[in-house]
C-alpha cells in the first residue's frame, strides 16, 4: 500500500486539485460497486444501476465531473470487487471500513501519523449488536461490555472482527455477508456485530438493535495502490471531491463537512 500522508485539506483541495488538472484524467478509470442493492445509497441489483441509482453513484458522478473525467462504474459481487480492488482491474471501490486487511491491500487517505484520515472519509456508518427478534437486551449494556460467556459473529476480515479483538470479545467468523443474519436466527452465536446501514430494513425488522451503539464506523473509497502510486494527486483530488459532494448529496451519511471529524455517537 502506498504510505504518502492525505494532507487533503492543504494539498488536495488547492494544489493538488492544480496538479491533477494539470496532468490531466487517469485513461480507462473504473470505480467499483458492489452488486447487491443497498438503499438509499445504491439502488439495483445485479450487474446494473437502477434509475435513480442512489446518492452514492449519484455523488461519484459529480465528483467526477467537478474533475473534468469520465470512468465506467461497475458493479461486482463483493469478493470479486475487493480482489479487481487489489490487482488494479478496478481502481476505486466503494465503501470500505479500514481492517488491518485492507490497509495492508489498498490505498486509503491518510493522516500525518499514517493512520486513515477519517476527517475525509466520505460516510460513516454505524457498528451494531443486534440480537434474535424477541430477546432484550442485556441492561448492563454500556457500548463495551457484554454479558458473561457472549459469543459474537463478525464478518471475516471486516472492521466489526477487528473491533471485536480489540475488545477482547469471544467471536464466531461469518464468511459472506449475505449468511450473517441466517447464521444468528440459526443461534450459531449469541449476537451479530455488523453495519446498521448494511441492513436492510425487512432484516431489521427481525432483530433487536442494541443501544447504544459500539461505535460510530467510516467508510472510504480506496484505490488500487498500483493505480494510487501513478496518480497521486489526481487519487487525492478524487477522494476530496467525492467527500464533497456525498456531504451535498447525504449529509446524514457525512454528518460533519469534510475535513472535520463528526462528533461521537452519544452513549
Amino acid at each position: 500500500m502506498s504510505r504518502w500522508s492525505c494532507g487533503l485539506c492543504g494539498v488536495a483541495l488547492s494544489g493538488g486539485m492544480a496538479l491533477a488538472a494539470a496532468q490531466g484524467c487517469p485513461e480507462a478509470l473504473r470505480i467499483g460497486f458492489t452488486d447487491r442493492a443497498g438503499p438509499p445509497g445504491l439502488l439495483g441489483h445485479g450487474s446494473q444501476f437502477a434509475d435513480p441509482p442512489g446518492w452514492a453513484v449519484v455523488a461519484v458522478r459529480e465528483a467526477l465531473r467537478q474533475l473534468a473525467c469520465k470512468a465506467e462504474l461497475v458493479r461486482l459481487p463483493g469478493r470479486r470487487l475487493s480482489a479487481a480492488l487489489a490487482q488494479g482491474e478496478v481502481h476505486f471501490g466503494l465503501f470500505y471500513g479500514p481492517s488491518p486487511e485492507r490497509l495492508r491491500s489498498y490505498s486509503f487517505p491518510l493522516d500525518a501519523h499514517g493512520r486513515p484520515d477519517a476527517a475525509w472519509a466520505p460516510v460513516f456508518g454505524h457498528l451494531a449488536l443486534y440480537g434474535r427478534a424477541g430477546t432484550a437486551p442485556d441492561p448492563g449494556w454500556d457500548g463495551n461490555h457484554l454479558p458473561p460467556r457472549s459469543r459474537v459473529g463478525v464478518l471475516a476480515g471486516s472492521v466489526q472482527e477487528a473491533l471485536a479483538g480489540e475488545r477482547g470479545w469471544a467471536t464466531e467468523t461469518v464468511l459472506t455477508f449475505d449468511s450473517e443474519v441466517a447464521m444468528l436466527q440459526a443461534q450459531r452465536f449469541d449476537l451479530l456485530l455488523t453495519a446498521r446501514e448494511g441492513l436492510s430494513p425487512e432484516q431489521r425488522a427481525d432483530l433487536v438493535e442494541w443501544s447504544p451503539v459500539v461505535a460510530r464506523q467510516p467508510y472510504f473509497v480506496p484505490a488500487a495502490p498500483s493505480f494510487a502510486q501513478r496518480h497521486a494527486a489526481w487519487t487525492r483530488a478524487f477522494w476530496a471531491e467525492l467527500c464533497q459532494a456525498v456531504r451535498r448529496q447525504a449529509p446524514d451519511a457525512r454528518p460533519a463537512d469534510c475535513g472535520i471529524l463528526p462528533p461521537p455517537p452519544r452513549r
